[in-house]
């Protein structure tokens, strides 16, 4: 390794050169998200975030940057106070220094530099590559293998993603379309209305709030941060839409279409509902399914994966748990506080209220 290392925080008239060093690393490992580092989703993602407030670091060899480590900083409630908390997400290293321990050291430099900031609690989820060097170097502790389901809607079509059965796939999809919805539960509601939500209000973000009251830490979903993640995202389109019962909004999903285990799939990227109203959360999922009108798109499977107690609820509506041992990326929840906070409460799976809107994959 070069004695030309160094390490550092990146400062703006550098952002040019490190997102053309992004686009270089991700072309040669052939990753499929290269087309969107560009000065657009820079400003969005690091600029424009509701809390104006990032942070940015580089390993360079000489003038050359050959690693990056991002973390945008949130609004966060722990333990039932508002504090900032910052995701460390999209990290990488070139690929001409892996193997000689570059990825510890840009991230031992940035937690280091973290720790002398005014955020109190950092949380990441890191692949199984960069797990170890979160765990052994950082000091960072694992909350949860984060639970994830998925609810089949087009039976014949996912087997058809993974198996050529010359045709038989349909009638093998009728009869496991059918088998599941036997066994689901047909949840209704008195005169419910379904509605698309194209504007985050206050009463959107008064459901929102109250739902996340029941859980000692979770980022803060209001107006800004609801608005700036799903309505002004340039991470694909999403979809917000509600059920009204009786006048009152009484729960909400946030959807995007993506590729999920090889199909078109919808992902339930955050959700909320009003004080005793699970089933309307459960309704407004399955109306979603049995009417992809809604959406306005066809899609074989809907995925979710999140900390929340509702989600073991949502298999009478035949969503079903993937075993850790059957998912293709686990879900890694990782936490460590960068202040004087207790650490004792942050590391209880139970506490936490998280969902994918809170991973900057999707």
């Amino acid at each position: 390794m070069s004695t030309a290392l160094r390490f550092s925080r990146i400062e703006p008239e550098q952002q040019a050169q490190l997102l053309e060093e992004i686009r270089n690393i991700l072309t040669e490992v052939g990753a499929h998200n290269v087309e969107i580092y560009n000065q657009t989703y820079w400003d969005w993602q690091y600029k424009q975030l509701p809390t104006g407030k990032s942070y940015v670091y580089a390993a360079w060899d000489n003038d050359k940057i050959i690693g990056y480590y991002h973390v945008p900083v949130y609004r966060c409630v722990i333990n039932g106070e508002e504090k900032l908390i910052g995701n460390i997400q999209d990290v990488a290293v070139n690929p001409n220094y892996r193997g000689v321990g570059l990825f510890r050291k840009l991230a031992e430099f940035a937690n280091e530099d973290l720790d002398k900031t005014d955020v109190n609690l950092i949380y990441t989820f890191p692949n199984d590559k960069s797990i170890r060097t979160f765990l052994k170097y950082n000091n960072f502790s694992i909350v949860s293998a984060v639970p994830t389901y998925i609810r089949p809607v087009n039976a014949s079509g996912i087997i058809r993603s993974k198996i050529n059965l010359f045709g038989w796939e349909k009638l093998f999809g009728f009869f496991a379309d059918g088998f599941i919805n036997l066994f689901s539960k047909n949840v209704k509601l008195p005169n419910p209305k379904i509605e698309r939500i194209s504007e985050i209000t206050e009463e959107v973000e008064a459901a929102f709030a109250e739902y996340s009251k029941g859980f000692r830490n979770h980022l803060l979903r209001d107006k800004a941060w609801l608005d700036w993640r799903y309505l002004k995202s340039i991470r694909g389109k999403h979809h917000i839409l509600g059920v009204r019962e009786e006048g009152q909004l009484t729960a909400v999903i946030v959807l995007k279409e993506d590729e999920m285990l090889g199909n078109p799939s919808l992902l339930i990227m955050d959700f909320t509902f009003r004080n005793g109203k699970e089933n309307s959360l459960s309704f407004l999922i399955d109306q979603i399914r049995k009417n992809p009108e809604l959406i306005g798109s066809e899609f074989n499977l809907i995925f979710i994966s999140a900390i929340a107690p509702i989600l073991p609820d949502l298999k009478q509506i035949g969503f079903y748990r993937i075993p850790a041992s059957s998912n293709p990326r686990v879900l890694n929840l990782l936490a460590r506080t960068s202040s004087s906070l207790d650490e004792k409460p942050l590391l209880q799976e139970q506490n936490w209220l998280l969902t994918l809107g809170d991973w900057d994959v999707f």
